[in-house]
């Protein structure tokens, strides 16, 4: 997806003013909803001219899409951060791993993910975190390749999109949308055993030791 901001900053003052904006619209975007965010709020908010704001982002939905991006960056980093030594690990443990890391990164900023989702229209939104989920695939695709060796190039295809979709849905429900009764970790653990069944049918994933014993 190319950058949504007018101008690249390459200078190190302009690349914090770009964050200082996001930060505050990230702000108000949860404290005041969609409808009620203006490049004005956010110039006063921020302590700039509203001519910087325009300086780097033209309206307020180009200026939602870069949050959206920097947030989706921001946790396909973190989840990247992992991949490597996951595939270490027996399959069970590595995706339980996984996925309990991708809850907490959907629960880190689960206010600026709801608030695009509930607030921001549809055809600005579409995918709410392209990045993380472009991510997931590859991720995907690669875990699999790795550990069922067994299988074809479209059989992995195929079994890393079933997955990646149960998966980030999955986590995207425990993280932002999980009912207060509903217990966290019995969820997760519940989602692994999902996941764990999608790496190998064959494997008995209710011998996966619980992530919080791990």
């Amino acid at each position: 997806m190319p950058s949504s901001a007018r101008y690249k900053p390459v200078q190190k003052r302009s690349q914090a003013t770009i964050e200082k904006i996001l930060d505050t619209a990230a702000r108000l975007l949860i404290s005041n909803g969609y409808i009620g965010l203006t490049t004005n709020q956010i110039a006063s908010e921020a302590g700039i001219g509203i001519g910087t704001v325009y300086r780097y982002f033209a309206d307020k939905n180009e200026l939602l899409v870069a949050l959206r991006d920097r947030t989706s960056a921001e946790m396909t980093r973190e989840l990247a951060g992992v991949v490597t030594s996951s595939l270490s690990f027996e399959p069970t443990r590595a995706v339980r791993q996984l996925f309990a890391l991708l809850v907490d990164a959907v629960e880190r900023n689960a206010a600026i993910i709801n608030a695009l989702a509930n607030e921001v229209p549809m055809g600005l939104q579409g995918n709410i975190l392209p990045e993380v989920e472009g991510q997931l695939m590859r991720l995907g695709q690669h875990f699999l390749a790795h550990h069922r060796p067994d299988l074809s190039d479209t059989e992995v295809s195929e079994l890393s999109y079933i997955g990646v979709t149960v998966g980030f849905a999955a986590a995207m429900r425990i993280g932002v949308q999980r009912e207060p009764h509903m217990d966290r970790q019995r969820l997760i653990d519940c989602a692994g055993d999902v996941l764990t069944a999608w790496i190998d049918p064959r494997r008995q994933s209710v011998s996966a030791p619980r992530a919080q014993d791990q």
